[in-house]
């Protein structure tokens, strides 16, 4: 079945977040939908129980990093995934230096990943997407290679230049670049992995990105947000 993930970012508050979920009560498959909503709010999905996530952990697992949450406290809290490297966290917050530990941690505690990798459109238009995606790749995986297995990692490939523009790629490219993704991870980690497409994904488009064959799920971010609309876009996917 693909993988939804529903990324809220820094939206919806918490009366927001009670209607949201009495319209989707018991009509999301809570087997392949995964919420990551503000850490104030993980509970209301944890409560229901959906599968849930963070949009971010910190790159230590304890000590003097005010205003991040660790590892051991998202995993004491029971949650199985997080999202690393997210471009918004890349470009504002400096994650790059910190992929590589974010991941360790996260795969030593047992914590699912959604990695995010893609490249900006001054790199698209000079063809090097697949440099920088095997460039963020290479950071992200390369000294944690005895904790990878098949199941602990999910890439999502989101171009910058999509996310929230209303602007993707071509299915012929978004085609060839998941499948650049997956056969480097089986030449490169002996990883046969799921890879998710993620970039202004919405019911306008979701009919054209479901004619590509090897997408195996979608990272949701705006689409995700009003709850009849995501109702309507999980009813679009083919599983």
């Amino acid at each position: 079945m693909k993988l939804i993930c529903a990324n809220f970012k820094m939206n919806l508050l918490k009366n927001d977040i009670i209607n949201y979920l009495n319209t989707i009560n018991e009509k999301i498959p809570k087997e392949n939908v995964v919420f990551f909503p503000n850490e104030l709010y993980i509970s209301y999905f944890k409560d229901k129980n959906y599968l849930v996530g963070s949009q971010n952990i910190a790159h230590l697992e304890h000590g003097s990093l005010t205003g991040e949450t660790s590892v051991l406290e998202l995993k004491e809290f029971g949650i199985s995934y997080t999202i690393i490297g997210h471009s918004e966290r890349r470009e504002f917050f400096n994650d790059n230096k910190y992929i590589s530990k974010k991941v360790e941690l996260a795969l030593k505690n047992n914590i699912k990943i959604v990695l995010c990798v893609g490249e900006t459109f001054e790199e698209y238009n000079k063809n090097q997407t697949f440099e920088v995606i095997k460039k963020e790749l290479n950071e992200a995986l390369s000294n944690n290679i005895n904790y990878l297995n098949n199941t602990n990692l999910i890439i999502a490939y989101e171009p910058i230049w999509a996310i929230g523009t209303s602007k993707i790629p071509t299915n012929e490219c978004i085609e060839n670049t998941i499948s650049f993704i997956k056969d480097y991870l089986k030449t490169e980690f002996n990883l046969d992995i799921k890879v998710l497409y993620g970039g202004s994904v919405n019911n306008q488009n979701i009919a054209t990105l479901e004619m590509i064959k090897n997408i195996d799920g979608y990272l949701v971010g705006g689409a995700s947000l009003d709850a009849n609309n995501f109702l309507t876009l999980i009813d679009n996917i083919k599983n």
